[in-house]
């Protein structure tokens, strides 16, 4: 592109020189004609060896893939480690996403500022254009920035899992080992309280299952008994009843006789 305007620039100035005729545009002409022969060439070299970086890269990236596919091939990766790789990639993954979401985030904050803070008379800053030194500058300081912000974020997450855990360290990292072992001490607590009140439950419901047997037992036994008494009572008048008869008919063979 720079190549390009320069040539355009030395067409501009022939245009002229030819127009005007004088020497001193010829003498122009001359020295702009070798300077931009001179920005070409040094562009042309300047591509030439970027293109051979680029070639060397891609032969390493191809070499470093063909000594993993090779390894991968001969040590044959348990699926523990496959599984293991694919999480970390998958974290990676949300993690560079995450990144470049921030990022956006806070370019569009940096954006609305500015906007803010110009009055409505002056026209708005232009956003650097893609590629350019600015435009990869603002990358990297807004990259900083969300980094920064991640380590605040982190660093105010362990603290408050420190005030948690009873007799917690100093150090970030034996703070997490800590809370590793405090966590897997309540989620065991919490299972054994889970059995605890499952078996309280089953014995809670064979209570009330016995009791309810009880009540039914009592309720069958007062029927029983009611019943019992009534025949009872029937046998009395039964039996009442045919002494009566008894004695009539002993009276009636008596007066026969």
């Amino acid at each position: 592109m720079a190549t390009n305007k320069d040539m355009q620039e030395v067409i501009d100035t022939l245009t002229s020189s030819f127009a005007a005729g004088t020497a001193a545009s010829e003498k122009a002409l001359a020295e702009s004609l070798s300077e931009a022969i001179t920005k070409h060439n040094a562009a042309a070299a300047a591509a030439a060896a970027a293109a051979a970086a680029a070639v060397s890269a891609v032969a390493a990236v191809e070499s470093t893939t063909s000594a993993k596919l090779a390894s991968s091939e001969t040590t044959h990766l348990s699926e523990q480690e496959q599984s293991d790789h694919e999480q970390l990639r998958r974290i990676a993954e949300q993690h560079r996403l995450e990144v470049e979401q921030e990022e956006q985030q806070l370019q569009e904050q940096q954006e609305q500022g500015q906007a803010k803070q110009e009055s409505g008379s002056e026209p708005p800053a232009a956003k650097p254009v893609p590629g350019s030194e600015e435009w990869h500058k603002m990358r990297r300081d807004n990259h900083k920035e969300v980094e920064r912000r991640r380590r605040e974020t982190i660093n105010e997450g362990i603290n408050d899992i420190a005030k948690m855990i009873p007799n917690s360290d100093k150090n970030k990292g034996s703070i997490l080992r800590q809370a590793v072992k405090y966590i897997q001490t309540i989620v065991a607590d919490n299972e054994r309280m889970t059995a605890d009140s499952e078996l309280l439950t089953t014995t809670k419901f064979e209570l009330e299952k016995c009791l309810l047997e009880k009540s039914v037992t009592e309720a069958t036994y007062q029927s029983l008994n009611a019943q019992h008494d009534q025949l009872k009572r029937d046998y009395e008048e039964i039996r009442k009843k045919m002494d009566e008869l008894g004695e009539d008919h002993q009276a009636k063979k008596q007066r026969t006789d």
